[in-house]
């Protein structure tokens, strides 16, 4: 059978095998899948499942070769067509949820690094999980993270750590403010989506390391951050919209804003443009 009629997930799974990295750098158990909901409703499954039997989960990262219900934050959909993109879970149990705190930033970091080598320009980070760069035509994003925590009192947590980054989207599958490596151009537009992968996963499980330490997080986002201090930020927290003069980023990665001479503290919300 000619490479041309090979089916074409059997081809990205052979794709993905020749593209593994040997030893470190990834996790120990991987679930490949042609076609989901979203990566991270099946994490929650099968972290369900695992509770159900009393059993340990063991690192897990869960690829989809296309996502039919992709989601961002506050349940926006994400364009997730079959091959054109990186759609990833990494499955996390963690004995102290406290150390939850770091992985926005952590996991923010080492895609934007991993991406460095693919761009024209700096990948940068746009609070709290976007992954953008800024083009002739503006800020575009590249991609975006979704964590979720499965809180055990007692026993520990469960992260779900989603991600995705747009690897050949044309515009026609993207909203306007999207881009994607192909459109970007560069290296990026001949890496293949493979190798992509395991380099966003590599990355990934480099930041993981420093799971402990909030200030290497905290002072690692800092230098990627696409916020200056002095920049006017409009934040939507829940139903409220919260504007400010951006100060910086505290120890703990909030969002320090001016208002009106009162500095305020944001730990959550989104930086809306």
């Amino acid at each position: 059978m000619g490479a041309a009629q090979v089916d074409p997930f059997t081809r990205h799974l052979a794709e993905l095998d020749r593209a593994r990295p040997e030893g470190g750098g990834r996790p120990e158990n991987l679930v490949v899948v042609r076609r989901v909901g979203s990566t991270n409703q099946l994490a929650r499954a099968i972290v369900a499942d695992y509770e159900v039997e009393a059993q340990d989960l063991r690192p897990l990262l869960i690829l989809a070769l296309e996502q039919t219900g992709g989601r961002g934050r506050h349940g926006r959909s994400w364009s997730s067509p079959a091959g054109k993109g990186v759609y990833a879970t990494r499955v996390l149990s963690m004995r102290d949820p406290g150390k939850l705190q770091t992985l926005p930033l952590l996991v923010g970091l080492g895609l934007c690094r991993a991406l460095s080598s693919h761009l024209p320009g700096p990948c940068r980070l746009k609070w709290p999980n976007d992954l953008v760069v800024e083009t002739a035509a503006g800020r575009r994003k590249l991609g975006g993270i979704l964590i979720e925590a499965l809180i055990h009192p007692g026993e520990g947590a469960a992260a779900l750590i989603g991600f995705g980054v747009n690897h050949t989207h044309t515009e026609d599958d993207l909203p306007p403010a999207g881009t994607s490596l192909r459109l970007l151009g560069g290296a990026g537009a001949e890496v293949p989506l493979a190798a992509l992968t395991w380099d966003l996963v590599g990355g990934v499980e480099r930041e993981l390391e420093h799971l402990d330490d909030l200030a290497y997080a905290v002072e690692g986002y800092r230098e990627l951050s696409v916020h200056q201090p002095g920049d006017v930020l409009s934040c939507q927290v829940g139903e409220t919209l919260v504007e400010g003069t951006f100060l910086g980023f505290d120890t703990y990665g909030r969002l320090r804003l001016d208002r009106g001479g009162e500095e305020v503290l944001v730990a959550s919300g989104e930086v809306m443009e």
